[in-house]
C-alpha cells in the first residue's frame, strides 16, 4: 500500500535530523533519483540505466536516500528470481523553521489516499471507474473493481453499496490524538447528470457512521476545473466535503453530525483506520455515488485523512 499512499513529512530545522535531509539533497544525482521515484519504483539498475550513473554510485546515493527513510526497499519476485526495488516514501517533504515555545505542539499527520486503493468493496453492478486516459475495465461489472490497475483511478462511481480503504498509523500517531478527519470530493450518481438528483452518502470510520452527507446533485453542467478534455460522459466535478471527529463530537464541514467522538472510534487501540464511504441499499435518497481522484473534479487531491495530536516537546 505504500506505493500508493502520498505522506507528507514535515521536519523542524531545529531537529538535528535536519542535518540528514539536508545532506541527502545536497546532491543533484539524488535528487534525480527522487524524481524518478515519483512516478513508480524502480530497480536500481533501471535507475543506473535511466540516468547513465555508474551502478556502484547509484547504489551508494540509494543508501544515503535509506537513512533519510524517504526511500524503502520492496522485494519482488519474478521470473529471474528475487530482486529489489526502491519505492518512494515520502511525496512531500516540508521545513518548518519556527521553533517550539509550548510544552505542547499541535502537529497534523496527513495520508492522501487515492480512490483506486481500496482494500474491498461491496458495490451493485451499475458502476464504473475511470483513470485520468480512459475506462479501467468493463463499464457496469463489479468485477471490474478487482482490476490491479484501480491504483491509477481518478473517477468511480455506483449507484449503491460501499469502498474500504484500511490506513496504517504508526505508533506515535495514535498517541495524544485530539482529532481525525477525512475529506473527499464527491457528489450523487444518475446517467448522465442531473444537478438536483439526491443522494445519501455515508461516512464511516472504524465501524461507526459519523456523518451521512445529502449531496445535492450529480454535477456535469460545467466542466471540472481537473477534468480531462477526452471526458464529456456528464458527470464533471463534485463537492469537497470533510468529516472531523474529535472528543467533542462529529462534524460536517463544521456543521455537528453526530455524537460521535474520539472515544467510539478506539484510535489508540488500532494500528489502523478503517474507513467506508458509500450509499447504503435502504438509503432515503439512493442517488448513487461519484468518487474524485486528484486529476478529475474540481479539487486537485485524493481522499485526505489528517490526524491532529499534541505532542510533548
Amino acid at each position: 500500500m505504500d506505493r500508493y499512499i502520498e505522506k507528507v513529512i514535515t521536519v523542524s530545522t531545529w531537529d538535528k535530523q535536519v542535518d540528514k535531509y539536508v545532506k541527502a539533497l545536497n546532491c543533484k544525482t539524488r535528487r534525480d533519483i527522487l524524481q524518478l521515484l515519483v512516478g513508480e519504483p524502480r530497480s536500481i539498475w533501471n535507475i543506473a540505466e535511466t540516468l547513465n550513473v555508474p551502478l556502484s554510485t547509484v547504489s551508494e546515493h540509494v543508501n544515503v536516500l535509506l537513512k533519510t527513510g524517504l526511500v524503502s526497499v520492496v522485494r519482488r519476485v519474478s521470473d529471474r528470481g528475487h530482486g529489489k526495488i526502491i519505492a518512494l516514501q515520502y511525496e512531500k517533504l516540508q521545513f518548518d523553521f519556527h521553533k517550539e515555545i509550548t510544552r505542547y505542539n499541535k502537529t497534523n499527520y496527513s495520508v492522501h489516499i487515492p480512490i483506486g486503493s481500496y482494500s474491498s468493496f461491496k458495490i451493485h453492478e451499475l458502476c464504473g471507474m475511470l483513470s485520468a486516459k480512459g475506462y479501467l475495465g468493463a463499464r457496469d461489472d463489479p468485477n471490474t473493481f478487482y482490476c490491479p490497475l484501480r491504483s491509477y483511478a481518478q473517477l468511480i462511481w455506483f449507484d449503491y453499496g460501499y469502498l474500504e480503504y484500511v490506513i496504517p498509523l504508526e505508533e506515535k500517531e495514535r498517541k495524544n490524538v485530539e482529532s481525525l478527519s477525512i475529506s473527499a470530493e464527491v457528489c450523487s450518481e444518475t446517467p448522465g447528470y442531473n444537478e438536483t438528483w439526491t443522494s445519501d452518502i455515508f461516512f464511516e470510520i472504524n465501524g461507526v457512521e459519523t456523518a451521512l452527507y445529502t449531496s445535492p446533485g450529480d454535477f456535469g453542467a460545467r466542466r471540472g476545473l481537473y477534468t480531462p478534455e477526452w471526458w464529456n460522459g456528464g458527470t464533471q466535478y463534485g463537492l469537497l466535503k470533510k468529516v472531523e471527529v474529535n472528543k467533542n463530537g462529529c462534524f460536517l464541514d463544521g456543521v455537528p453530525s453526530s455524537r460521535v467522538t474520539l472515544d467510539d472510534l478506539k484510535i489508540a487501540e488500532n494500528p489502523t483506520v478503517t474507513f467506508r464511504i458509500g450509499v447504503r441499499e435502504n438509503a432515503v435518497n439512493r442517488g448513487g455515488i461519484n468518487l474524485f481522484g486528484k486529476e478529475f473534479g474540481d479539487y486537485a487531491q485524493h481522499i485526505v485523512l489528517t490526524v491532529s495530536h499534541a505532542v510533548e516537546e
